[in-house]
């Protein structure tokens, strides 16, 4: 069954993959992307939220549990993207700057800070301007940046 939903995940990635490139390469062709512009970025988010939410179905459709981040009645963009960037993002940048702290790294860093921060504020004004859904995001923020002294 595990293999199943595997192969199930892995051939909608690609059967969406083509689309999204296609429509990516369009914008890219035509030179009007641009990410100051919501509705671009919103495209963006598309090619990605709507294979996470798939997820979510599949695991409901077999009666198993849904994985974070995965169900779409009850996740938003905001908490995706903060999820994908705690989860996945930070502790990746965060060892290769361990292993190459260089200002690159650091601002890579930097950058991700800025934009989990940014989605912060997305995801308070969407509950009403509480704090955050998930007070887990906030655990590895202190945690997951490296200690050693930033390059300038």
């Amino acid at each position: 069954m595990e293999s199943q939903i595997g192969d199930l995940i892995l051939a909608t990635d690609i059967s969406q993959q083509n689309e999204y490139l296609s429509m990516f390469r369009s914008h890219l062709d035509r030179g009007d992307l641009c990410l100051e512009d919501a509705n671009h970025r919103h495209f963006i988010l598309q090619c990605v939220a709507p294979e996470i939410s798939h997820v979510g179905d599949i695991e409901k459709k077999y009666h198993l549990g849904v994985s974070p981040l995965c169900d779409r009645q009850t996740e938003t963009i905001a908490n995706i993207q903060i999820g994908f960037m705690t989860y996945l993002v930070e502790p990746l940048f965060a060892e290769w700057a361990r292993f190459s702290n260089t200002r690159l790294s650091q601002t890579m860093l930097g950058h991700l800070g800025l934009n989990k921060a940014s989605w912060k504020g997305v995801q308070r004004e969407q509950s009403g301007g509480g704090e955050d859904a998930d007070p887990a995001f906030e655990e590895m923020d202190s945690d997951i940046l490296p200690q050693e002294p930033r390059l300038s």
